[in-house]
């Protein structure tokens, strides 16, 4: 990166004005000046920068309650619906670092990676953590096969009847392009029900879990994503849908086109982009509201974002991606801000999270006990 598109870069993120494509462009400049040492890439002039990005803290955390927390990653300066997050990399000579666990001395555990079980009509198993890239199954009018850049692509060739399932363990993701050229990215400890080839008037998948949907555009049959409890259907659009069983609400998070969520004991909504269907597993209260769509799919680009999140939430979603458990009943009431990527280990995750000051992690035999 040029000096001056890095210099640009950095003031729109002092200012609060970048978006979040210019956001993803800065925190991969970090992890590469991070890997190849910071006197081999260019820094940028930060005189001002540094004070004015202080102050957009300061003033937007006094809006806050005392609990919030904000994660001080150190590798990037991250913008996060107004907060901005300042980075180490902005503060070199200072020669802070993210504290060690005490558990350091454990064998770390490693994030997530592209691993899932497909599930054919016939009730034969593939790993498709250890597939090759080609033909991995033909059935009768379909062709599945692993692409080079590591999804699964269904291809019909006739008409194949039955249903398979790709299905994602704790710590796992994948990728699927159906028959009708849908896209689906699923989330770890996640599955999907879906025809081999698309008949009839409707196209009909079942997701447990969470997914991210592109949907190829067909006027003529709907697109619907069935979960335990809500139904979403779409004739083309992008939504990701957080369907989780163990989470109090179902969300389903619109970003391009149009959806219709309903629920049972509910009429249904239709959701514009941007917008956001949350179903209470609690109450049965199915209610529409603005959307934090960074949030909403940061998973499927790599990072953990966190605007306002429990605690408690936060440490649901580091036991899917890490394969861990943890006793929520040690969870103290506590709301984070930041942004983490999800290729860093456990124990530097976890680090970043006590960096905050007021909690502490211990990791034995895969899970994670807390303490204030």
């Amino acid at each position: 990166m040029e000096q001056e598109q890095l210099q640009q870069l950095l003031e729109k993120i002092s200012d609060g004005t970048a978006t979040a494509q210019e956001t993803a462009l800065y925190l991969r400049y970090c992890e590469a000046t991070e890997k190849a040492g910071a006197s081999t890439l260019p820094l940028p002039d930060i005189t001002g920068v540094e004070q004015r990005m202080k102050a957009n803290i300061h003033r937007r955390i006094g809006r806050k309650k005392p609990r919030h927390k904000m994660i001080y990653w150190y590798a990037a300066a991250a913008v996060l619906t107004g907060m901005i997050v300042l980075g180490f990399y902005l503060r070199p000579e200072t020669s802070q670092s993210v504290p060690e666990l005490a558990t350091a001395t454990q064998p770390d555990i490693p994030a997530g990676s592209n691993k899932a079980m497909l599930t054919l009509a016939n009730g034969e198993k593939i790993s498709l953590s250890d597939a090759t890239a080609g033909d991995i199954a033909r059935q009768a009018g379909l062709r599945i096969y692993k692409s080079d850049s590591g999804e699964i692509v269904y291809e019909a060739t006739g008409t194949s009847t039955g249903i398979n399932e790709i299905s994602t363990p704790r710590g796992g993701q994948y990728r699927v392009i159906l028959q009708d050229g849908s896209k689906v990215w699923l989330n770890a400890a996640s599955s999907l029900r879906y025809p081999a080839t698309f008949t009839g008037g409707a196209r009909t998948v079942e997701l447990s879990g969470e997914a991210y949907f592109e949907i190829a555009r067909d006027v003529h049959r709907p697109f619907i994503v069935s979960t335990p409890t809500q139904k979403i259907e779409v004739l083309g659009t992008h939504f990701n849908v957080n369907a989780y069983t163990d989470n109090t609400v179902a969300n389903t998070t619109l970003l391009e086109g149009s959806v219709k969520v309903s629920a049972a004991g509910n009429n249904g909504m239709l959701l514009k982009p941007g917008e956001q269907a949350s179903f209470s597993q609690q109450t049965g209260a199915l209610v529409k509201g603005k959307a934090d769509e960074n949030a909403a799919i940061a998973w499927k680009n790599g990072y953990f974002i966190f605007n306002d999140t429990y605690l408690t939430e936060v440490m649901l979603q580091l036991s899917r991606w890490y394969d861990v458990s943890v006793d929520l009943t040690t969870v103290p009431r506590m709301r984070y801000n930041g942004v983490i990527p999800r290729n860093e280990p456990l124990s530097k995750v976890l680090a970043m999270l006590e960096f905050t000051g007021n909690v502490k992690f211990n990791v034995e035999n895969h899970k994670i006990s807390i303490r204030k």
